[in-house]
């Protein structure tokens, strides 16, 4: 979806990929229909068995209409309020433009062609879609939509206004709604409720999962306003929820609609159970904090571990008790990164990336600053299945046989390429090994201090942070840094500022993170792609660009199986892993969830972790 182009880092390794290769031991559910039957009595043709569901790879767990989602609770009550906070402001009703910021919990005012299960990787359900077939290649499509579906103004949700939804957002919406949208050459409506879709030759099998996610907004309302405009009237929606009232930056309410056209569906029983769920907005997270141990909240999701460990009560100001639970997900984990800006001296050069990546002690940060909760990351995709592990396999190394000069010998000849520093001994023998890399690329020690022998320039960066945990980290490493002679700065910004120059590529070294699904696709391009690199505003933080890497990226919003998908996201890492574009920090593989006593959740958790809209509220005596 996203092309991107690259520079180069020519190497040895062709050689040893060939010598290699000697060496090592040596379903696709591609087009659906929804099973249930054509209301305008159309044929509908397809290369493929009937499924229900469509899934990015293999076989939909659910198998037909009449059954709900694996991690809900069928029969829970409906009822009651659920408020949680909400941090920073918000001027927009509208989540779909780039106008301002929007409120939290939109998301639930809107219904797509289809619903999205959590349960799964990457796959889709029927909802306003009553029927869609996909052809093989995944370049046709053809939807028929439900005619019970409805917006909450009580007027029928037809093709013309997906239609007038498609048109809009492929103008106006956010960039990836664009971006993919731009790929259908074709969208004709057949009927009031039949549209076929057409999309470009080099569209990527991806793209049709996109399509069959789309909002659909009311033409009717929409179509003589200004959809690039912050919106501050409740809008016409046809979602579970309606918005019941707001204040601009301080909080929104919304209510379940009691005339949902959707609420007897199977594929939605159990979920959207409150009557009323409203967020109250709040400029710092402590005082959030507050408010839920007095009881003005009674739902929080926290991600401090500090504030996990010291910040709670027992019971809240209202006498209710709060339960706290560390919840196992099966979700890709946040990739938090002490990333490194290759646009910019020294950073630029592998050589002396790699020396600087193995002198955190991460066991001192983990018991100091995360009280010991959390695991140290080799990878950039922790918690899955698609970090590198081992030596290169045979398959591995055809994918980067085309663009083997671009890759560093190690690729091939380690199984991992951030260095071990478990133990004090280990570190010093790390640091050995560092010294003598930065000597040979230039660097040695002068009174003291690191500097280039030839310009008696000083080794030296700034590290963005913006919160004080990762002001930690980087005191940390500056630590270690300062026995190699090197002394690098900190800068700790607010929200807003770092955010800037993030967005802006404009900075040497920054600790944030990248967020990769269970289903990565083309976000992948975003985060590592030649394009993005040379593009302010998206999210190729270190400036990585490398012909291997834009090959991995073309094939894996194309992969049939999960499978393939794992092998090249597999292959992804490892580049990434040893091209040492920075060091990934720790991670959980909890949800660390309070609440109070009188919410209740499913028995199961979904692959994807805690599912809010799946809680409900206890009936009381």
């Amino acid at each position: 979806m996203f092309t991107t182009r690259q520079n180069k880092q020519k190497s040895k390794f062709h050689a040893f990929l060939i010598y290699s290769a000697f060496l090592l031991i040596s379903c696709y559910q591609a087009s659906y229909v929804y099973a249930q039957d054509n209301t305008e009595g159309e044929t509908v043709a397809t290369e493929a068995p009937s499924t229900y569901g469509l899934s990015m790879h293999d076989t939909p767990k659910l198998t037909s209409a009449d059954q709900h989602l694996s991690y809900v609770n069928p029969d829970a009550p409906k009822g009651g309020t659920l408020k949680q906070a909400a941090i920073g402001t918000f001027d927009n009703l509208n989540p779909f433009n780039i106008k301002g910021i929007a409120a939290s919990g939109l998301n639930m005012v809107y219904d797509r062609l289809t619903l999205r299960s959590w349960d799964e990787p990457f796959t889709l359900y029927p909802l306003i879609a009553q029927d869609i077939s996909v052809s093989d290649d995944r370049l046709n499509m053809s939807i028929t939509l439900n005619p019970a579906a409805k917006f909450d103004d009580g007027s029928a949700i037809t093709a013309s206004d997906v239609k007038f939804t498609f048109d809009t957002l492929k103008a106006h919406g956010r960039p990836n709604m664009r971006n993919v949208y731009s790929l259908v050459s074709a969208f004709d409506i057949i009927g009031d409720h039949h549209i076929d879709i057409t999309l470009q030759p080099d569209a990527n099998r991806e793209a049709a999962m996109i399509i069959a996610m789309m909002p659909v907004l009311s033409e009717k309302y929409w179509k003589d306003r200004d959809f690039n405009a912050s919106q501050t009237k409740i809008p016409v929606s046809n979602g579970p929820y309606q918005i019941k009232d707001f204040e601009i930056g301080r909080h929104i309410t919304y209510e379940r609609n009691p005339n949902y056209w959707a609420a007897d569906l199977p594929i939605v029983q159990g979920l959207y159970n409150f009557d009323e769920i409203r967020y109250e907005y709040y400029r710092d997270d402590d005082v959030a904090l507050m408010a839920f141990n007095a009881g003005d909240l009674n739902y929080r999701r926290e991600t401090n571990i500090n504030k996990w460990m010291t910040g709670y009560e027992t019971k809240n100001n209202k006498g209710e008790e709060i339960i706290k639970q560390e919840i196992l997900h099966g979700r890709t984990d946040k990739a938090n990164t002490l990333i490194f800006n290759t646009r910019h001296s020294p950073l630029d050069n592998l050589n002396v990336r790699r020396a600087l990546s193995g002198v955190i002690d991460f066991k001192w940060i983990n018991d100091n600053i995360y009280h010991g909760k959390l695991n140290r990351t080799v990878t950039y995709f922790p918690n899955s299945k698609f970090f590198t592990t081992g030596a290169a396999t045979s398959e591995e190394l055809n994918l980067f046989s085309d663009n083997s000069e671009y890759l560093p010998l190690s690729i091939g000849m380690t199984a991992n390429a951030m260095p071990d520093v478990s133990t004090p001994q280990i570190m010093r023998k790390y640091y050995m090994q560092a010294d003598y890399t930065l000597r040979e690329e230039g660097w040695v020690i002068k009174d003291g201090k690191r500097v280039n022998e030839q310009t008696g320039e000083e080794l030296t960066f700034e590290i963005l942070v913006n919160n004080p945990d990762d002001e930690k980290i980087g005191l940390a490493f500056i630590r270690g840094l300062k026995r190699l002679g090197i002394t690098p700065t900190i800068r700790r910004l607010d929200s807003s500022a770092f955010q800037g120059r993030m967005r802006d590529y404009d900075f040497q070294a920054a600790i944030t993170y990248w967020q990769t699904s269970l289903s990565p696709g083309t976000e992948q391009a975003l985060y590592w792609g030649c394009q993005a690199a040379e593009t302010p505003a998206q999210w190729n933080y270190s400036g990585i660009c490398n012909p291997a890497i834009e090959k991995l990226l073309g094939s894996i919003t194309n992969t049939k199986n999960y499978d393939d998908l794992t092998l090249r996201m597999r292959a992804l890492d490892r580049i990434l892993t040893h091209m040492h574009i920075g060091i990934p920090l720790l991670y959980t593989n909890k949800d660390y969830i309070a609440y109070s006593d009188k919410l209740a959740r499913p028995d199961k958790n979904a692959l994807y972790g805690v599912i809010i809209e799946s809680w409900w509220e206890k009936e009381q005596n």
